[in-house]
């Protein structure tokens, strides 16, 4: 081959020789981006499961203490002739409420203080997770959702029984005393490892789709 000839291949070498680098690079960076958002997800999962098992674990001293304070309102139920209440349930809530009230609140309300980091830390988490767009992530984020809203419900049965000066004949307070007194520990725990199976099932099948 001449130069003549030679000349034309060997611009069009260098004008091609960019290009190709380019897309090599190109294709080099699109694959570490899906290699980096793979191990930030990876590693979203795994901070999740690790919260969601310690806020279990945490949820176990108020949900013990519920279950306490729901038998010290069942053994006072049979007060219900000298007190004039609707029920004997009622009946032996207010009884309690006065005698136990605030003494077992103040030990409930320092077992929630306790496990309020974990609430925190699974919500901040459970918000994190929308960014990354996981498939059915609703379902893990309905999970989450409910494992915190036990912790409220404790929270607000503790915030009753924590003063014996509430007017209990007021229509709101007496509707509220009957709200919290159907919270029962055994559904808690119940739905506590519901969600718990939900939240691992979930990140389970995220694994599969970002490793398969």
């Amino acid at each position: 081959m001449d130069i003549a000839t030679y000349a034309p291949w060997l611009e069009i070498v260098k004008t091609a020789a960019p290009v190709a680098t380019a897309c090599i690079a190109y294709r080099a960076l699109r694959n570490w981006q899906r290699q980096d958002r793979a191990k930030r997800q990876a590693e979203f999962l795994d901070e999740l499961i690790d919260a969601t098992h310690e806020h279990i674990v945490d949820m176990q001293r108020p949900i013990e203490l519920l279950r306490m304070a729901k038998i010290g309102i069942a053994s006072h139920a049979n007060s219900w002739e000298t007190r004039g209440a609707e029920d004997q349930t009622t009946a032996g809530a207010l009884t309690y409420i006065e005698k136990h009230g605030e003494q077992d609140a103040k030990r409930l309300n320092e077992a929630l203080a306790a496990t309020q980091p974990s609430v925190v830390k699974l919500r901040s988490l459970s918000s994190k997770g929308q960014i990354f767009k996981f498939p059915e992530y609703t379902k893990c984020h309905n999970a989450v959702a409910k494992l915190v809203w036990h912790f409220g419900r404790i929270q607000a049965f503790t915030t009753m029984i924590a003063s014996p000066t509430w007017n209990w004949d007021h229509p709101d307070v007496s509707s509220l005393l009957q709200k919290v007194l159907i919270i029962d520990p055994d559904e808690i725990q119940n739905d506590l490892g519901e969600n718990d199976a939900a939240i691992i099932k979930f990140a389970q099948n995220s694994y599969t789709r970002i490793y398969g």
